[in-house]
């Protein structure tokens, strides 16, 4: 299913659908980003968790960080990424995730503001007129992950 990247990460174990703990990159005290877009795609994700006007929002743009992160860690095909995030609704596996995917966020967040690395992020032109989660739905549409299986509303329930 993966192939571990050379550069790889010791981090926190995250146990995902497949019943399998992945390992998803720890908060460095110097993020270090094989190409310069790989750490300023991570600032943005993670101001857009710091952005998300509710608990759906939130919940999208944890999971976006996660994906991110665990491509930091791992060689995953789009199938294998929507095997990994695939969860049944109102499962306690998801559940989990979901507390999980949040704890990892407040970690990075925690730690890129404790060393004052937080810098505003610059509007882009009509990001007022899109609301946050189709910000990050075009996020994960266009990275590649989950194509077939993204939600197009709050409704869908197919990822966490």
């Amino acid at each position: 299913m993966s192939s571990r990247r050379s550069r790889f990460q010791p981090g926190i174990p995250i146990c995902l659908a497949n019943d399998q703990e992945w390992i998803f990159p720890a908060p460095a005290a110097d993020s270090e980003f094989a190409v310069e877009s790989a750490e300023a795609e991570y600032l943005g994700l993670i101001h857009v968790v710091q952005e998300a006007e509710d608990q759906s929002e939130r919940r999208l743009a944890e999971l976006a960080l996660a994906i991110f992160l665990i491509g930091l860690n791992y060689e995953l095909s789009s199938t294998d990424l929507a095997n990994l995030f695939t969860f049944q609704p109102r499962s306690q596996k998801l559940t989990n995730s979901q507390h999980a995917f949040e704890s990892l966020a407040r970690d990075h967040i925690l730690s890129l503001a404790r060393r004052g690395k937080l810098p505003l992020p610059a509007p882009s032109p009509g990001a007022k007129r899109r609301r946050l989660g189709r910000r990050v739905l075009a996020w994960l549409r266009g990275r590649g992950p989950m194509r077939k299986g993204l939600p197009s509303s709050r409704k869908g329930e197919a990822i966490s």
